[in-house]
């Protein structure tokens, strides 16, 4: 087998182990909290910015904004999460975490995202500048 053809397989080998171990922090997640990966992560956005607008969320979230109000209304369905609409423009709507939100995630394990996150800041900017250009190329492929 060639060197590339080699580099190939040991990179598509890197990404299910990344693969494997979000889906396993995930159902670790669940097991933990009673949450979904994502309405832990979504719970973990509001507590970093009190007062967030679903808009923003969603952005933050890399979500449409439909999904994301799905996700907070059983997320408010759990009294997890509240919304204030704001007194001076009725269409906008701020999130806040409830004491019982705010509980949970004090107990809960960290976010996959937050993990990874905390993986790339241990990178140098040579690394990461690498991986950067390296996904960006294999996405424009893709």
């Amino acid at each position: 087998m060639d060197n590339h053809k080699r580099q190939i397989e040991d990179i598509f080998k890197q990404i299910q182990k990344i693969l494997k171990a979000v889906q396993a922090h995930s159902k670790y997640v669940e097991e933990q909290c009673g949450l979904s990966s994502a309405k832990l992560w979504m719970l973990y956005e509001i507590s970093q910015s009190p007062g967030v607008k679903v808009s923003q969320l969603a952005t933050a979230l890399s979500i449409h904004p439909s999904t994301c109000s799905n996700m907070l209304d059983k997320l408010e369905e759990m009294n997890l999460v509240y919304r204030d609409r704001s007194k001076t423009d009725q269409r906008s709507v701020h999130l806040f975490l409830t004491q019982t939100g705010i509980d949970l995630l004090t107990q809960a394990p960290k976010p996959v995202q937050g993990k990874l996150l905390t993986a790339l800041e241990n990178l140098s900017s040579a690394q990461l500048k690498g991986l950067e250009t390296g996904l960006e190329n294999l996405m424009q492929k893709w």
